[in-house]
């Protein structure tokens, strides 16, 4: 089934998967790939079927978990659960795609994992290794629908060397450790205590509190213990003030610890706040683990939680350390306030801290240090560490303290170097020069006229060149950093007309691109034109940086240079100068961007940067569709992307390139959007536009959708094509649209009529006048339309089923048929099918048509039963149901 087939067949129903295997010797794997893009729903549903009946292995199918679409969405799962083990490769991806899905979504993809147990247990916990509470979330749910072997699978990742995948794992033991108790509890105890990782033993001793008050409470409930009031919105909705209050009164240790562990942020918030104001010393390891969340709300939360508990004694310093790390500086600003009130209390906790990579966490830590009494002794000790983070936080942290505090430990700081580290004595270096910098020396002043007074224009400058020559570029560097603005300025423009090729010269005018002074950023950037692309090059970053906030001559000059030259490096530097909120910035960037001729590239290199997207939108915008490109592809994959923000982002960015839609010409037909027309009015028509006409199937006006579907049917069996899409209709609010459709499809003929079969059988239910039209067009087709009254029989109108049943009844091989559908085991097909017997009469029925109708008496009563006793009383010639009518049921 190529893709324009399955494009063609899309409409005509959502296929199952049973029946795309049937037929998947049509199905071409790249051709379905293609068809995911589509804009229909349900062919990209069917596709995404499509690929799990050919057995599919690559990652197509994984952005439609998040399809704007439901029954995308929910068909690409199904198709991850039959695919199985040939996805076995991509569960990590699979997992991290839940993020932003539907729950009926996320549930089947749990179904999917627990399948897998026993049969991918690796990478089920390789998915562990994640710091996406929703993706382990999965794994977890699905190990505790298999029972103890998930259990087993769980267990074994706790002894993992990876810190995450410990960490989740050790959450899951204690979830389901009801099941073997012996076993997880030592498992948990000896993560807790033998752990190389501190957030690996909270997590340990997390899940062990929550295991343990959760055995309490239902120890307590077996032996009749009364029992603290539940919450019941606690796990539902986020709670109001006075409900948080009243639940610290009510809520017990285990419903708070497992509210810590649901994928939902506000139902986390709300454990965090209860256990803040209950302040109990048990729930300290799972706030030490909610400072790590996702939510930044919630780590601020437990970090005031911690802090207040550590009033009471208990000691959260290290977990408040490992908080001063966090990229939200509200959360460092809490952790900082709680330790600096602890005082020494925390000093040593701080100590063990500076072990960290990030220099900017470990300044933090240091900071905290060198304000206690004896915090630059305690920082001179540590420059004796082994560990190099630690000695170079260290040092930062003495360089922080200033020369009267730290003066003393200058010989400490030079023996801190003893080691050859090179970022230990650049750390030094640092310290030195602030805590003890060396006395400025003035320059003597240069042979040229007025260098020092006034800022001296090029052609000035240009006829001093050997007094410019005998200074050199040893002579200009350093009256860069000359405090007078027209030394700066004419030391940057004299660079350029020595410097040519010596290191060191371009990256010294780029810092001059920053100066306080207008005068000197303008000398910087017409230097750096003057030295050329290599130089321009080399301080790429710098150039388009120094475009923020520029006057309107610094940004024409730097302008002039960023497009005179197309070194990838300016590119690159355009592309992260877009990751910018400032909004006049980035429309000069994407200016720059669109003029170059890699501009798509670029605007697609960007619009995978965060930051950076709705900048890279506004230069799809600026290109225009002539010059969009692949930039087109790139917005139409967002469209299906986890956040709704860049979905909408993509869709507005295409609605600004493309344009509103233009509206449908209706056809030259008088009266066609004001009365209902029947065929005749289309009879001596001009030639109809098709693809104008559909248009209106979708209108407002019942009317002109009743017409319009005329019309197409008008077109005769030329228009057989579109049989789905009128058929679609038979399911239209208007009656009169329902008729209009049911004509429409018989006008096409009977390869239309056959292909939308099911929607006609369907239409059969309701209104008498739609269903007597549509028996109407069913019975003209006999047995080319049997497969569709055979599967119509699955109705739980028994009205319904005895109209189904009289077409049957006309079928040449009706008896069979009906016998066959009785002796099926679907309740409703059994009813259906048994007043079709009826319907056939004592002759055509026979003997065994009668034994079938009593077959079905015994039991009890049931709609079953007094649907047999009726349908014999038909069979018998009672008045009961002799005719079907054609009523609403």
């Amino acid at each position: 089934m190529t893709r324009s087939d399955l494009a063609a067949e899309a409409p005509i129903t959502l296929l199952s998967h049973a029946e795309l295997v049937k037929r998947k010797g049509e199905l071409v794997a790249q051709d379905l790939v293609l068809a995911l893009r589509d804009g229909r729903a349900i062919v990209r549903a069917n596709a995404a079927l499509g690929l799990a009946a050919l057995g599919h292995t690559g990652r197509d199918l994984l952005p439609f978990l998040r399809d704007s679409e439901a029954l995308v969405a929910q068909s690409a799962a199904e198709a991850l659960l039959h695919l199985l083990r040939a996805q076995r490769e991509h569960l990590v991806a699979i997992a991290a795609a839940l993020d932003g899905a539907r729950p009926e979504v996320v549930d089947t993809v749990i179904r999917m994992f627990g399948e897998l147990v026993g049969q991918a247990d690796v990478e089920l916990v390789g998915v562990l290794d994640t710091a996406d509470r929703g993706a382990a979330h999965a794994v977890i749910e699905g190990c505790a629908r298999i029972g103890v072997r998930g259990l087993h699978v769980l267990q074994a990742a706790a002894r993992d060397e990876r810190a995450l995948v410990r960490l989740n794992a050790v959450r899951g033991v204690g979830r389901l450790a009801y099941l073997e108790p012996v076993s997880s509890i030592k498992i948990m105890n000896r993560v807790a205590s033998e752990d190389s990782v501190s957030d690996v033993r909270a997590g340990a001793q997390a899940a062990l509190a929550a295991y343990v008050a959760r055995s309490r409470a239902e120890a307590a409930a077996k032996a009749g213990q009364p029992m603290p009031s539940r919450v019941p919105a606690l796990m539902m909705r986020a709670l109001t003030p006075d409900e948080l209050r009243a639940a610290a009164t009510g809520a017990r240790l285990d419903e708070l610890l497992a509210a810590l562990d649901d994928p939902r942020a506000e139902i986390r918030l709300n454990a965090v706040r209860v256990l803040a104001l209950q302040g109990a010393a048990d729930s300290a390891p799972a706030l030490a683990v909610a400072t790590r969340d996702a939510d930044p709300t919630i780590r601020i939360e437990s970090v005031r939680a911690l802090a207040a508990l550590a009033g009471t004694g208990v000691v959260v310093a290290p977990a408040l350390a490992r908080a001063l790390g966090d990229v939200d500086p509200a959360v460092v600003a809490a952790a900082e306030a709680a330790l600096a009130e602890q005082g020494a209390a925390a000093a040593q906790a701080l100590v063990d801290s500076l072990e960290v990579t990030d220099e900017a966490h470990g300044a933090r830590v240091a900071g905290l240090i060198g304000r206690l009494p004896d915090g630059p002794g305690r920082l001179r000790e540590a420059l004796a560490s082994t560990s190099v983070d630690v000695r170079v936080n260290a040092a930062l942290g003495l360089a922080a303290l200033g020369k009267v505090r730290a003066g003393a430990v200058l010989a400490a700081l030079g023996a801190a170097t003893s080691g050859g580290n090179a970022r230990v004595r650049a750390a030094v270096a640092r310290a030195v020069a602030l805590i003890a910098p060396r006395p400025e020396r003035s320059l003597p002043p240069l042979a040229i006229d007025g260098f020092e007074q006034r800022v001296l224009a090029e052609a000035d400058l240009a006829r001093q060149k050997e007094a410019l020559a005998t200074a050199g570029v040893a002579g200009l560097a350093p009256r860069l950093a000359d405090a007078r603005a027209v030394v700066r300025a004419n030391a940057a423009l004299g660079l350029s007309m020595v410097g040519g090729d010596a290191p060191g010269v371009a990256e010294a005018l780029a810092v001059c691109l920053r100066d306080d002074d207008a005068g000197v950023r303008m000398s910087a950037a017409r230097a750096l034109a003057r030295l050329g692309e290599p130089a321009i090059a080399a301080c790429a970053h710098d150039v388009v940086r120094a475009l923020r906030g520029a006057d309107a001559a610094l940004a024409a000059q730097l302008g002039a240079v960023v497009r005179a030259h197309g070194h990838p490096a300016i590119g690159a530097a355009l592309v992260r100068a877009l990751d910018t909120a400032d909004d006049h910035h980035a429309r000069r960037i994407c200016e720059l961007v669109c003029a170059r001729p890699a501009a798509v590239e670029l605007l697609c290199e960007a619009f995978e940067r965060p930051g950076a997207q709705a900048n890279a939108a506004r230069g799809f915008a600026m290109l225009g569709k002539d010059k969009l490109g692949k930039g087109r592809a790139l917005l139409e994959r967002a469209r299906t992307a986890s956040e709704a923000r860049v979905r909408e982002l993509a869709r507005a960015t295409l609605l600004a390139i493309d344009g509103p839609p233009v509206a449908p010409a209706a056809p030259a037909i008088a009266g066609f959007e004001t009365a209902l027309l029947d065929k005749t009015a289309f009879a001596g028509a001009s030639a109809l536009d098709v693809g104008a006409l559909l248009a209106f199937l979708i209108d407002g006006r019942a009317v002109v959708r009743a017409n319009a579907v005329t019309a197409v049917g008008s077109l005769g069996p030329g228009a057989a094509g579109y049989a789905i899409t009128i058929a679609a209709l038979l399911r239209d609010d208007d009656d009169r649209v329902r008729i209009a459709a049911a004509q429409a499809l018989d006008q096409l003929g009977d390869d239309a009529v056959a292909a939308a079969a099911p929607y006609v059988v369907s239409a059969l239910r309701g209104d008498a006048r739609v269903a007597e039209v549509c028996r109407a067009v069913l019975a003209a087709r006999n047995s080319r339309v049997q497969t569709a009254l055979l599967a119509g029989l699955e109705t739980p109108d028994p009205i319904h089923g005895i109209r189904i049943a009289d077409l049957i009844c006309a079928l040449p091989n009706a008896r069979d048929l009906l016998f066959a559908a009785f002796d099926g085991e679907a309740q409703n097909v059994q009813i259906s099918a048994a007043f079709g017997i009826a319907r056939l009469g004592t002759r055509r029925a026979g003997p065994e048509g009668r034994q079938r109708l009593l077959n079905g008496l015994p039991g009890p009563p049931t709609r079953r039963r007094d649907a047999m006793l009726e349908a014999l009383a038909m069979l018998d010639g009672s008045p009961a149901r002799q005719a079907a009518p054609l009523g609403p049921p």
